[in-house]
């Protein structure tokens, strides 16, 4: 629960966890800036995290070297309650690198259906010089009303996606969810709502 992290991090959200501020374990110094103006959300960040370093023993040249790491968002409102943005986060430890690129949307289609989805790419290098890069990819479709709801929602995620400042618990999978739901809701009466 840390204040620099807490305040505004509404601006790094998107629907896939690209920025997740407990990845940066020992700050010291750091930067943020975050504003609106008219239909556009802009936030920037920049830190340092010592703990790279720290963890490494004496006799390696990166002992006590910073991780730097560096988040960029873009979003803008294109219709009532809708949006599309762009999130690219960096974060660099001696040779190796971590670069991940979003393209996200949240399309009002109307007052009961919401279409989200969201594009990643990643690219990684790794400090004995091999590198791995991969896309992935989620889209959700959601409905709500009085009687039905419904809900379906795709993850897929490639075996060499990654992202280092991020919280992605699982790569290599595709996924696919639906739930739908019917209520019939009486008037008065103990029961508020059945159905299957």
């Amino acid at each position: 629960k840390r204040p620099f992290f807490i305040e505004n991090a509404g601006y790094f959200e998107t629907r896939q966890t690209l920025f997740f501020s407990r990845r940066i374990v020992d700050p010291q110094f750091g930067v943020r800036l975050t504003g609106k103006k008219g239909g556009w959300a802009v936030g920037g960040l920049a830190i340092d995290d010592r703990a790279p370093g720290r963890q490494r023993s004496g006799a390696d040249p990166l002992h006590d070297r910073r991780a730097g790491v560096g988040v960029v968002r873009v979003q803008r409102e294109v219709a009532q309650q809708s949006t599309i943005g762009l999130l690219f986060t960096s974060r660099d430890f001696g040779s190796s690198s971590n670069r991940v690129i979003s393209f996200d949307t949240r399309l009002k289609l109307n007052p009961n259906w919401v279409l989200s989805g969201q594009l990643m790419g990643s690219d990684t290098r790794q400090l004995d010089g091999t590198g791995r890069s991969g896309p992935a990819y989620f889209a959700e479709l959601t409905h709500s009303g009085r009687h039905f709801s419904y809900y379906a929602r795709y993850v897929d995620r490639s075996p060499d996606f990654g992202s280092q400042v991020g919280f992605i618990p699982r790569v290599d999978i595709r996924q696919i969810e639906q739930f739908a739901r019917y209520s019939w809701r009486p008037r008065g009466g103990r029961v508020v709502s059945f159905g299957p």
